[in-house]
């Protein structure tokens, strides 16, 4: 077994084809490209370390960034919902966290982790076998919910959210001025981007800091079906649009955007019913989560939460590293302890 690292742009097909077997929107090969052609600052270079086995064929690989030659962090952004590297079978998974650890400097981050990823875990235990002082920590707060029956899951909703889009949905759609649109991004992505992008600059919400990675997603990922942008129209005028990640029988609602001038009709909650239904009924979508954060509405949607974490890798060998080690690592372990023994919530970071 050995490591070989590659440049996005030299990726050889073989190691491309273990991210296009993933079963999740992002861990597909074109989520990782559209990441690093979008979101990397000018120190930054995007690689693809894979461990190969004797006869030189892909087994593992994980998708990193580099700052003058040493691995820092995953291939993530604050756009990544869970990092889903193709770490193939445990072992392998081990095997390639041991290798990798030589290549890291002072410290390397993992963000958005499955915490019931045990693959993963085997990968977190590869590098403390290497050397590396691994310690993770509760990143963001994810809501999801499997949908077997429509009917069922919304029969199962707060009465007020039911009654939002009844009282603000009927009397618009009877009228002809609400209509729902699923725009074909393989056909006419631009105007779905513009669509978007018009909406988002007219909300409530920040500019983007990569404000390249929505164009470049919607182009290559909704080509291949696994990004969807539904609309709202009121009385002709786009009034909410919704980026969703689709894979079988899976989907991340994964970005929201409406127009304050349409507050009153409530057009985001109307859109994520529509699409909620439409995409469970005609696309066979039955997990759903809400991507990053605990925002109140969420959980008006979806029943369960889960963690995703993030990971701190220390370089005991390298005077950061050992600092990280210091000043990081183990106060916040400390931390962890006391709060353990008290009872309360444990957020900080603690060992892998």
């Amino acid at each position: 077994m050995r490591l070989e690292s590659y440049g996005i742009a030299a990726t050889p097909p073989g190691v491309r084809s273990l991210f296009d077997r993933q079963l999740r929107p992002e861990g597909c090969w074109d989520w990782f490209e559209v990441l690093a052609g979008t979101t990397l600052s000018e120190k930054e270079s995007a690689c693809i370390i894979a461990l190969l086995d004797g006869n030189g064929l892909a087994v593992s690989a994980i998708p990193l960034v580099a700052v003058d030659g040493r691995m820092v962090r995953g291939l993530t952004s604050p756009f990544t919902t869970l990092f889903c590297a193709p770490f193939g079978e445990r072992e392998n998974a081990r095997r390639l966290g041991k290798l990798l650890a030589d290549k890291v400097g002072a410290t390397l981050r993992l963000d958005a982790l499955d915490s019931a990823d045990e693959v993963a875990h085997s990968f977190l235990d590869g590098l403390t076998s290497g050397g590396l002082v691994v310690a993770r920590f509760r990143h963001f707060a994810n809501w999801f919910e499997r949908i077997d029956s429509f009917t069922d899951y919304w029969n199962g909703r707060e009465s007020r959210l039911k009654a939002t889009v009844k009282r603000k949905g009927a009397p618009l759609l009877r009228d002809g001025r609400l209509v729902f649109e699923m725009i074909d991004l393989a056909a006419d992505w631009r105007r779905g981007t513009q669509i978007y992008e018009a909406i988002y600059s007219r909300s409530w919400k920040p500019a983007e800091d990569h404000p390249r990675f929505i164009a470049a997603l919607l182009e290559k990922m909704g080509r291949r079906g696994m990004a969807k942008l539904g609309v709202a129209m009121i009385e002709g005028v786009p009034a909410a649009a919704q980026i969703w990640l689709v894979q079988q029988d899976r989907a991340t609602i994964f970005k929201l955007a409406h127009d304050p001038a349409f507050d009153r009709q409530s057009p985001g909650t109307l859109l994520t019913h529509w699409m909620l239904r439409l995409l469970h009924e005609q696309a066979g979508v039955q997990a759903v989560d809400f991507g990053r954060g605990d925002d109140s509405y969420k959980r008006l949607w979806l029943g369960r939460c889960q963690d995703r974490q993030g990971v701190l890798a220390a370089n005991p060998r390298t005077l950061k590293g050992l600092l990280a080690v210091a000043l990081d690592i183990l106060p916040s372990r400390a931390v962890k302890l006391l709060r353990s023994k008290a009872g309360g919530p444990q957020t900080g970071i603690g060992k892998a």
